[in-house]
């Protein structure tokens, strides 16, 4: 991805620096993956990046939101809902999207930690869930066009539709180990649309 940093939100006065953004939510991943959150301080962040603690807490009033804003920025949230023509090419971009965030991004390489630590600190908790709700909402879209359009059941749940896409990739990456190829994908997406089909 071209940038981390989302563009036109910031406030009015002097421009932030997109180089810092970048190196704080990358010191936080990198930060969080090596010493988890307990072990993870502005401090460290800012120091990893090489910026001053206030240029961090002018951007992040906490650890939590330091670690939910790498997070959004890694996994693109807010990204629209993929729309290719078809339930199975929009499936395929959701999974292959899941998959890339897991193998090929600093996120991955912290998310057995995240789940164990968002158990315990409530603030991170609920960020994740934000998190979540927003991920899950841009699924739901690609579903519910597909209902719309014949290519799912009208009868079917959305939410499991979109758990069936997501879970085996998390179980795969969390649990079993088992490859998040492009075979895999293939398989899922076709299983998906048959068990859900007119």
């Amino acid at each position: 991805m071209a940038s981390l940093v989302a563009t036109g939100t910031q406030k009015a006065g002097r421009p932030r620096s997109v180089e810092a953004d970048e190196a704080i939510l990358a010191a936080t991943i990198e930060l969080f993956a090596e010493a988890g959150y307990e072990g993870l301080s502005v401090e460290a962040v800012a120091a990893r990046a090489g910026v001053g603690k206030a240029t961090v807490y002018r951007r992040y009033p906490g650890k939590a939101d330091l670690v939910a804003a790498a997070c959004r920025a890694y996994a693109d949230v807010g990204r629209p809902a993929p729309d290719t023509g078809s339930f199975a090419g929009d499936a395929r971009v959701l999974v292959d999207t899941v998959v890339a965030m897991l193998t090929s991004t600093p996120v991955g390489s912290i998310i057995p930690m995240l789940v164990a630590d968002r158990a315990r600190v409530p603030e991170l908790e609920e960020e994740q869930r934000a998190i979540v709700r927003e991920k899950r909402r841009r699924h739901r879209d690609v579903v519910e066009r597909a209902i719309a359009h014949g290519e799912i059941r009208s009868d079917v749940d959305p939410e499991l539709v979109v758990d069936a896409l997501v879970a085996p990739v998390f179980y795969r990456f969390l649990v079993s180990r088992a490859p998040l190829d492009a075979a895999f994908v293939d398989d899922l997406v076709d299983a998906v649309v048959r068990a859900f089909g007119p």
